[in-house]
């Protein structure tokens, strides 16, 4: 109602037309209010299309086990990686789910107001929606069709209106879907992959079931229908512009015009600035406040052409006007937008990580080198076989020794026994001795 009266006071009449402009303005206002649902079903679909080969490998590996406890494992691993890439599975259904109950309302509303003009409604009133407003409506037409007539009841030529507004509703449709299938869609796409296939085929029947809506439609909901398929169409071409899907040709367009415009001017500036640094010192302050300052430049220039700027904070000023001159130097593949802002960052960690291994790996030798370390080693293995002889002929010696294999009791009798031979032999000599 509210919006009927700001109708009717920038001059278009309480009638007909008034009503008709009321329709289309709620209708461009609720399709207005789910823009932000619709920006996040898109980037929700392209997060999927991202996680494909992850949620495939994950089916792979639950595939054949039927048990609950690995239903409920699978189901926790793919909610968690939905989790990690920040998309849903269902977050593509909002845009209608917000739709439909406004659709059931505007059902509601057209037959309370056909029951109050008529006196049989149940409640004297629906709102603020009472007997005289539902006769004010009710008496309205656009272009002389009631609000309240189908197809079947417009009288004569009045039909030729209702033919009009369903060719516009189904040609805007035909063009949305056809824009969507043949600018919007990856040119790699398989053509028999059901969705492909599916997608195609909805290009050709959802236009179809159009006309029948529109054939049993009052005047009122196909305005309505007319309206929401017209925005369709500018915001598919919007997205087409603005946030096309990444391969599609829609989205090479895009790449390449923002390639030119920002190397249009980085490529001269940080030719100026590479002159500039090259006078200073490494590492130097001079240096360092030129790369601040030089940074804050870039970023003012930078942003104006969208390109992310959510650096992690361990960057310092050098490595990120690293990334801002290869945008400049080198050609594109992709829009520098979040995904690719994650991507180089997920690279430098990458980067990182390999260096980190190399570094503790033995360095690679050269060939004197290598050919100095198999010396070395021939010569140890000439010691140690050398040191190994040594020790085998010394163990031999002792093995040819008279009692080497005697026991210690047998050692000390032969012991005893030389001791007691000394002692003979010692005696007869000092007795002959003292006889003479």
């Amino acid at each position: 109602m509210k919006i009927h009266d700001f109708v009717v006071f920038i001059g278009l009449g309480s009638g007909g037309a008034g009503w008709v402009v009321s329709i289309v303005i709620l209708t461009l206002l609720i399709r207005a209010a789910i823009i932000p649902l619709y920006i996040k079903q898109i980037r929700s679909t392209r997060g999927m299309q991202a996680i494909q080969p992850q949620l495939q490998k994950l089916q792979a590996k639950y595939k054949g086990k039927t048990d609950v406890a690995s239903r409920q494992r699978q189901s926790e691993e793919m909610m968690a990686l939905y989790k990690k890439a920040g998309t849903s599975p269902y977050s593509s259904c909002l845009p209608m789910l917000v739709q439909m109950p406004v659709l059931f309302a505007l059902y509601r509303v057209i037959f309370a107001v056909v029951a109050l003009h008529s006196g049989t409604y149940l409640y004297p009133n629906l709102g603020p929606l009472d007997t005289e407003v539902a006769t004010n409506i009710y008496n309205s037409d656009f272009l002389g069709v009631s609000l309240f007539d189908t197809l079947t009841t417009t009288p004569g030529a009045l039909k030729l209106v209702f033919v009009f507004l369903i060719l516009v509703m189904v040609t805007f449709q035909f063009l949305t879907m056809r824009m969507s299938t043949t600018k919007n869609m990856p040119a790699a796409s398989d053509p028999n992959n059901p969705m492909v296939r599916s997608q195609k085929m909805m290009m050709y029947l959802m236009p179809a079931m159009f006309v029948f809506t529109g054939l049993v439609f009052m005047m009122a909901l196909l305005i309505y229908m007319v309206t929401t398929t017209v925005f369709s169409w500018a915001q598919q071409l919007w997205v087409i512009k603005v946030l096309p899907t990444p391969g599609s040709p829609a989205y090479k367009e895009l790449v390449e015009k923002r390639e030119k415009k920002y190397q249009a001017w980085a490529k001269p500036f940080f030719e100026q600035y590479q002159s500039a640094s090259a006078e200073l010192v490494k590492d130097s302050p001079e240096l360092l406040e030129l790369q601040e300052k030089t940074l804050v430049e870039v970023k003012s220039k930078a942003k104006r052409d969208h390109v992310d700027q959510n650096f992690p904070e361990s960057w310092t000023a050098a490595d990120q006007l690293g990334i801002y001159r290869n945008l400049a130097v080198e050609p594109w593949k992709t829009l520098p937008d979040k995904e690719w802002m994650k991507g180089i960052a997920a690279a430098r960690v990458a980067q990182k990580n390999s260096s980190s291994r190399q570094a503790r790996q033995p360095k690679k030798l050269t060939r004197e080198q290598r050919a100095r370390r198999a010396e070395l080693e021939r010569r140890s293995v000439e010691e140690q076989a050398k040191a190994e002889a040594r020790a085998a002929k010394k163990e031999q010696r002792k093995a040819s020794k008279p009692g080497a294999n005697l026991t210690p009791e047998e050692i000390e009798k032969r012991r005893q026994a030389r001791r007691a031979q000394q002692r003979k032999r010692g005696n007869p000599g000092k007795g002959s001795k003292g006889k003479n």
